[in-house]
């Protein structure tokens, strides 16, 4: 949503501030101007990973996912980098997706007898599901057919969650669910209110380390993590706001 992005406040702040300027408003002028430095401090590395920082803080783990952990792990398909027709075109995987995918067969490989259920529709109308470009990625890890199960019909985390709630067969209630870092505190928030036990395993860290002078300059990548980390807290309070209907009826 253009609304998430830093570069979106600034161009905002610009027109704003145009316009206050020829209505002589210094309040508005003040405003747009204290806007524009906002999003440009949203663009630096510093903002970007105190939110990824927060958003990527430890999970609270329960007791029994070590003691008695479940057979069955939960990967979330992490979007695409180009749109393809080509089931067999794995190049069109995303880097959250393969890491999701790549931490999912480390677990697997961990014990004998572990499933991996994949959930994730097509990115565009017609088009393959993400579910199945994952598959892919894992029978070229070695993991083999028999062990992999696909949903392919959500378009979202919150579709994702009661997609998988409504598989024939059913799925345990415990699951172990893989996600990106920043990503898991949704996901687990969203398979929670569609009836699961969630043991979460967090992959795709994008939080970088201190460093001076490049964590004051803005920059594209920071930009970018700006964007994703914004868009994690908005979609949190979205899906807090549909478990909130759904309680209401």
């Amino acid at each position: 949503m253009w609304l998430l992005s830093p570069l979106s406040w600034l161009l905002l702040a610009g027109v704003g501030a145009c316009v206050a300027a020829r209505r002589r408003s210094r309040r508005w002028l003040r405003a747009c101007l204290g806007l524009a430095l906002l999003s440009v401090v949203a663009m630096t590395p510093l903002f970007a990973n105190l939110l990824l920082g927060w958003l990527e803080r430890p999970l609270p783990v329960p007791a029994d996912c070590s003691t008695s952990p479940p057979r069955v792990a939960v990967v979330l398909a992490g979007g695409v980098d180009a749109i393809s027709s080509d089931e067999n075109d794995l190049s069109v995987l995303g880097v959250a997706s393969r890491r999701r995918m790549e931490r999912a067969v480390d677990w697997w490989r961990e014990a004998p007898g572990r499933t991996i259920v994949i959930a994730g529709g097509p990115a565009w109308r017609g088009g393959v599901a993400e579910s199945r470009w994952m598959i892919g990625h894992a029978r070229r890890l070695g993991v083999p057919a028999a062990v992999l199960r696909g949903e392919t019909r959500s378009s979202n985390t919150w579709g994702n969650a009661h997609e998988l709630a409504a598989l024939v067969p059913p799925l345990p209630r415990r699951v172990v669910l893989v996600s990106s870092a920043m990503h898991l505190p949704r996901a687990r928030y969203a398979m929670e209110r569609a009836g699961f036990q969630v043991c979460p395993i967090a992959t795709d860290w994008r939080r970088t380390t201190f460093g001076i002078p490049g964590y004051f300059i803005p920059q594209s990548s920071a930009l970018l993590k700006t964007e994703a980390a914004l868009h994690e807290l908005a979609g949190s309070a979205y899906y807090r706001w549909l478990a909130w209907r759904e309680r209401r009826g």
